[in-house]
């Protein structure tokens, strides 16, 4: 028979174990959680955080008064952080640091005038999160012909300033 070993770094990245772990502790408190969409990508632990009821919700509109609201590890767009505080819903972010990151990068691009070049796909939450913080200066694309294609169409001037950021 042969023996498998399983490398000391399998399991989760450190933003997904942090939203598993946000959300586990909440439960753990007693407290009643929603998740702005599944908490990470895995159908065992939503069913398991579903088991322990939590709720995925789409839209802030949608959480229950008393409920805390888990923004998912992909991190979401500046104007649903602004309409959660506008609403005053008590929530706790998941966003992972290096999707955050990458959140004030494009942010600060778009402020300074630059063209912000995402790679990744664009219907992903973690994308979309991501250009929900860039002006109307960015385009996403998913692979390289696809680079190719959009500078054939579109003459952006050599001198324009790009900044290119990838979905993690």
């Amino acid at each position: 028979m042969k023996k498998i070993t399983v490398a000391k770094s399998a399991g989760f990245c450190f933003g997904v174990n942090r939203a598993v772990q946000m959300v586990g502790n909440l439960l753990d408190q007693g407290k009643r959680v929603a998740t702005l969409g599944p908490i990470i990508h895995n159908p065992q632990i939503i069913d398991s955080f579903s088991s322990r009821g939590v709720r995925i919700v789409d839209r802030p509109e949608e959480v229950l008064p008393k409920e805390v609201l888990v923004i998912r590890s992909h991190g979401v767009p500046q104007k649903t952080m602004d309409l959660l505080w506008k609403m005053k819903i008590d929530y706790e972010d998941a966003t992972c640091p290096f999707v955050e990151k990458i959140h004030q990068i494009v942010l600060q691009a778009s402020k300074d005038g630059r063209f912000v070049f995402i790679i990744g796909d664009y219907s992903h939450p973690e994308v979309q999160g991501i250009f929900g913080y860039c002006s109307d200066r960015f385009h996403v694309f998913a692979t390289a012909e696809e680079i190719e294609a959009f500078s054939k169409m579109h003459q952006i001037p050599e001198d324009t300033p790009i900044t290119v950021v990838a979905q993690t």
